[in-house]
C-alpha cells in the first residue's frame, strides 16, 4: 500500500487515514516549522589519525630494603692483628737504626783519618824537651832529636835541636831551612806561633817528593838556651787535615822544654 503523503516535519510517510505522524507526532498537513527544535542526527566525526605513542616502559618494582646482616664483633681479630704487627714494626725500626748507625760510623771513619790510640808522654833522653805522642806511631830517637811516623811512613813529625852557624836567629834559620834543595818550591812564611812560652817562626807549603806524592810541609823554628829547636810536620795533602787534628796539634799543645835535668 502506497503512503498517502510525507510528513512535512520529519519526512516520514503516513497513510491516508492518519491524522498525526507516527514518527514525530506532528499533525498531518502541518506546513509550519515546529517551534520546538528537533534534534538532528549527525554522523560521528572521525578522530584525526595520530601516531601511536610508544609504550611507556614499566617502572622497575621498588627494591626491597636490605636488612642488616649481623656480624660478629671484630675487637678480638683487631687486637690479634695489632699484636702481630708490633713485632714487625719493632724489627723495622731496629734495622733502620742499625743502618743509620753503620752509615754514621763509616762516614766518621772515612773523614776522621787514621785512628789514634791512647797518648803517652815522650821525654827526650838528653832532657831538652817533651811532648805527648800517639802510641800507634813509630818513634825513632836520633842524636839531635826524634822522628815519629805513622804505620806506613807516609806522615812524619820530627823534633831537632841544632847549633846553626852564627848569627843565630829563628827567622834566619827558618828561611834557610825553607829554601833547602828538598823544599821546592820554597816554603812560604806563615804566622808566628807561641808554643811552650816561646815565639816560633813558621814556614809552610806543598812539596812534591821524589816518589811523586805531594805533601804538606810545616816548619816551626825557635831559639832556646842558645840552641835552635825545629819541629817539622810532613803529610800527604789528602790526609793532612785529619793528621793535623789528631797528631800534630796535640803534639804542639803538649810540647814543653824540659828544665828538670832528670
Amino acid at each position: 500500500m502506497e503512503p498517502a503523503g510525507i510528513c512535512l516535519r520529519c519526512g516520514a510517510p503516513y497513510e491516508a487515514d492518519d491524522t498525526v505522524c507516527y514518527s514525530c507526532g506532528a499533525p498531518i498537513g502541518e506546513i509550519q516549522s515546529p517551534t520546538q527544535p528537533v534534534r538532528a542526527v549527525r554522523a560521528p566525526k572521525s578522530a584525526p589519525e595520530t601516531e601511536p605513542e610508544p609504550p611507556t616502559p614499566a617502572a622497575p618494582p621498588p627494591a626491597s630494603p636490605k636488612l642488616p646482616v649481623w656480624q660478629p664483633p671484630q675487637a678480638a681479630s683487631t687486637t690479634k692483628r695489632r699484636r702481630t704487627l708490633w713485632p714487625a714494626i719493632a724489627l723495622i725500626c731496629a734495622v733502620t737504626l742499625a743502618i743509620l748507625g753503620g752509615a754514621a760510623y763509616i762516614s766518621h771513619a772515612v773523614h776522621s783519618g787514621p785512628p789514634v790510640a791512647n797518648q803517652i808522654i815522650y821525654r827526650d833522653p838528653q832532657h831538652r824537651f817533651q811532648f805527648t805522642r800517639p802510641t800507634l806511631w813509630t818513634l825513632t830517637p836520633t842524636t839531635d832529636g826524634v822522628i815519629m811516623s805513622d804505620s806506613n811512613g807516609a806522615s812524619t813529625a820530627t823534633v831537632h835541636v841544632v847549633q846553626p852557624a852564627p848569627p843565630l836567629t829563628a827567622a834566619g834559620y827558618a828561611t834557610q831551612l825553607a829554601q833547602a834543595p828538598e823544599m821546592q818550591p820554597p816554603l812560604a812564611s806563615a804566622p808566628q806561633q807561641t808554643i811552650a812560652g816561646a815565639v816560633w817562626e813558621q814556614r809552610a807549603g806543598q812539596v812534591t817528593g821524589q816518589d811523586g806524592a805531594v805533601r804538606q810541609i810545616v816548619l816551626l823554628v825557635t831559639v832556646h838556651d842558645g840552641a835552635a829547636y825545629v819541629i817539622q810536620f810532613s803529610s800527604p795533602i789528602s790526609s793532612y787535615s785529619a793528621t793535623n787534628t789528631l797528631v800534630y796539634q796535640p803534639l804542639l799543645a803538649s810540647f814543653a822544654f824540659d828544665t828538670t835535668g832528670v
